[in-house]
């Protein structure tokens, strides 16, 4: 941390931890303005809450840790609010919930996009001369990469412009999970020669019964992400 704090030369510590912590408080409450607003409007926030995080982190490496370790470290390093993009990341998550989606496809393009967002890392940590240990480098890739793997949904969503595709199945089967605290809902139907399984919304598996026919909204960003989700 010797070597750290000399990287400290000429910011004001304690005029800086401020400015993070209001910064911080900023980042809760747009997430609660998101939810309030809604729509696309709502994800564009989202993202932009994550990506800020990340941009402070960068700003202030390696000086900004997740937590102080300790009293002493206080004085020298920066503690990171990530309460905001926490709860940023849960929500586009949950976004997410709402499609089905190839998760292969969905992979390829969080990995883009963490490339695409480790860039300025990289170049960041090349001109950092204070000692970086390997867990550390890895560790903030990492974490590029869940908020990569969070934005992707809402960055295809928002970069959707085609119209949607619609095309039927006859419902085959009923299911219900009941793995986690709330009740996840499934329809089965024929479609493209597979049974396939549908997440739908509570009110869709209640007014659907075995052998009616349901649409399947398919829908195409210019990334190339295919998504879809059923309805009457």
């Amino acid at each position: 941390m010797k070597n750290t704090s000399k990287g400290t030369k000429g910011i004001n510590i304690t005029e800086t931890e401020k400015n993070i912590k209001t910064a911080g408080q900023v980042l809760v409450f747009s997430n609660l303005a998101a939810v309030l607003i809604g729509g696309k409007i709502k994800l564009v926030i989202l993202i932009a809450v994550l990506l800020l995080s990340y941009a402070m982190y960068l700003r202030f490496y390696p000086y900004m840790y997740i937590e102080a370790f300790s009293k002493k470290v206080q004085g020298l390093a920066f503690q990171m609010p990530f309460i905001g993009a926490g709860i940023a990341l849960v929500l586009c998550l949950f976004n997410l919930n709402i499609y089905e989606c190839s998760l292969i496809e969905y992979l390829k393009i969080a990995a883009g996009i963490t490339v695409v967002l480790v860039i300025p890392y990289i170049i960041k940590s090349l001109k950092t001369k204070t000692p970086q240990r390997l867990g550390r480098k890895i560790s903030v890739i990492f974490a590029v990469f869940v908020i990569s793997f969070g934005i992707t949904f809402p960055v295809n969503y928002l970069l959707t412009f085609e119209k949607p595709v619609h095309e039927t199945t006859r419902i085959t089967g009923k299911d219900l999970s009941t793995s986690g605290k709330a009740l996840d809902y499934y329809l089965y139907g024929s479609w493209k020669g597979k049974e396939k399984r549908f997440s739908v919304s509570g009110s869709v598996y209640g007014g659907t019964s075995v052998g009616d026919i349901r649409k399947i909204c398919i829908k195409r960003s210019i990334l190339g992400l295919e998504y879809y989700t059923l309805h009457k």
